[in-house]
């Protein structure tokens, strides 16, 4: 929780200063744009209930790309998609994260009136959603599971426009995920245990630090 007091504590500063020097510049950010994106995930979903284990770290590396629509200076519609996976080559994961966001630009003179450059804080929000293949209890017959959570999403960052078509960003972003109970049937010593919780759910926020580079068209 503190980190979300964290994160909206950013979102409210940007919200005011970029209003009370707002000096939108027509048409210098308008149009699609497509960037790559890397940093952390963060996926603390993953610890098996039962056998008390994680099968990777809190928090771990991710790729992935962003596809979207400046409608106007100062608005875009976005669809971005992450990848990740542990480095536990014998518990191997693979979560795949998207969210579809609208995001805000706060374009202010000071920051806009650079010879080739425009510097431009931004917010954003919109639904997210996890899909993860995580590795079944050893003691069943399924080797992997599918996990599933979704939830509104948020974010604030700051975009670097260069020459126009070059764009580069820096972005913090909590997903508040829902997720569900996951279960398994179990063979421990002969015995069989149905409907064991392997991996619990319920309201999980997780977090990303991401750096973006692409083209601003």
């Amino acid at each position: 929780m503190k980190r979300l007091f964290i994160l909206s504590s950013i979102i409210t500063v940007l919200l005011f200063g970029g209003l009370a020097s707002a000096r939108p510049l027509k048409g210098f950010n308008t149009g699609p744009f497509l960037y790559l994106e890397t940093g952390i995930m963060q996926i603390d979903f993953d610890k098996d209930q039962y056998n008390n284990t994680n099968n990777g770290d809190d928090f771990e590396p991710a790729l992935g790309m962003i596809f979207g629509w400046n409608i106007r200076d100062w608005i875009s519609a976005e669809l971005q998609g992450l990848y990740t996976t542990n480095s536990n080559n014998d518990r191997r994961e693979h979560i795949v994260g998207a969210s579809l966001c609208s995001r805000y630009f706060f374009i202010t003179n000071a920051l806009t009136d650079i010879k080739n450059l425009k510097i431009m804080p931004t917010v954003k929000g919109g639904m997210a959603f996890r899909i993860s293949s995580l590795p079944g209890n050893v003691n069943s017959t399924d080797s992997a599971v599918t996990s599933f959570g979704w939830g509104p999403t948020f974010g604030c960052g700051i975009n670097f426009l260069i020459y126009k078509y070059l764009s580069i960003g820096l972005e913090v972003q909590e997903d508040l995920l829902f997720f569900d109970d996951i279960r398994q049937s179990l063979t421990v010593n002969g015995a069989s245990l149905p409907n064991t919780l392997i991996y619990k759910g319920g309201f999980k926020p997780q977090f990303l630090g991401l750096f973006s580079i692409g083209v601003h068209y």
